[in-house]
């Protein structure tokens, strides 16, 4: 009786090990400015597929989508909605929990049509968190949500710093989210404004069908960025789709 109680506690044993030992996968692409897909780290395209998760969209089709990671707020995001209801582009918001005190920003982030997804409650590593503990900073930022937004589910995940492995993938699927990574990105992140017509120019010419962009909004600059980049990726022939039903 006793080893038929043991078995399964070593066989999930053994599945946690085999997890956390798979490669870690840190998603950075390298760009290219001939119209075409990124090529992402190796095996993480068909890891990502495995757990019915992305990180680009119908590659037959000239549609971009707009997805953007905030820890917190930087007084720049009421700009940014602006801009995406004047050109009527619905993207994903990727909010940690430190957000959540944000409340009529989210509030109108809803009422305009975008879609709130979870970037965990902490901002940690997860592939450096015991299961435990990586299961708790996604899951905590989820019920602290709903509590605020009852009416709101949380379908989209995103690891902090773009990392991950097998059994963060495994762990957001149980979840019941959908993990969305990204084929196209710049150097945003920081308080100090970017070069708006720099980083506009240089997102065009890196635009790609089927394209996830990820953008931050912690300087001054990105929302004069974000006003040029539009109307410019639609110079190209392509449109902005409704990030929240990748």
């Amino acid at each position: 009786m006793k080893k038929l109680l043991i078995l399964p506690l070593v066989l999930s044993i053994l599945t946690l090990t085999a997890f956390s030992s798979s490669p870690v996968f840190n998603w950075g692409l390298n760009p290219n400015t001939k119209a075409q897909t990124p090529e992402p780290p190796k095996g993480g395209a068909e890891l990502l597929k495995k757990y019915n998760s992305l990180f680009i969209a119908d590659e037959t089709q000239k549609t971009v989508y707009l997805t953007f990671d905030l820890g917190y707020e930087a007084g720049h995001t009421g700009a940014v909605l602006d801009i995406l209801k004047t050109n009527n582009i619905k993207a994903i918001f990727f909010l940690c929990g430190n957000y959540l005190k944000e409340t009529e920003l989210i509030t109108r982030m809803i009422t305009d049509g975008h879609t709130i997804g979870n970037h965990t409650n902490h901002h940690k590593d997860l592939v450096k968190l015991s299961h435990t503990d990586m299961k708790r900073d996604i899951s905590e930022f989820t019920d602290m949500f709903s509590a605020k937004h009852p009416n709101h589910t949380l379908k989209h995940f995103r690891p902090p710093s773009g990392r991950f492995n097998e059994a963060v993938l495994k762990e957001v699927q149980s979840q019941n989210m959908k993990t969305i990574m990204w084929s196209g990105a710049i150097k945003d992140w920081g308080k100090s404004p970017i070069d708006a017509t720099a980083n506009a120019n240089r997102v065009t010419s890196r635009i790609h069908p089927g394209a996830i962009l990820l953008f931050h909004i912690t300087n001054s600059g990105m929302p004069k960025m974000l006003e040029l980049l539009i109307p410019q990726i639609m110079e190209k022939g392509y449109t902005f789709g409704d990030a929240g039903k990748l």
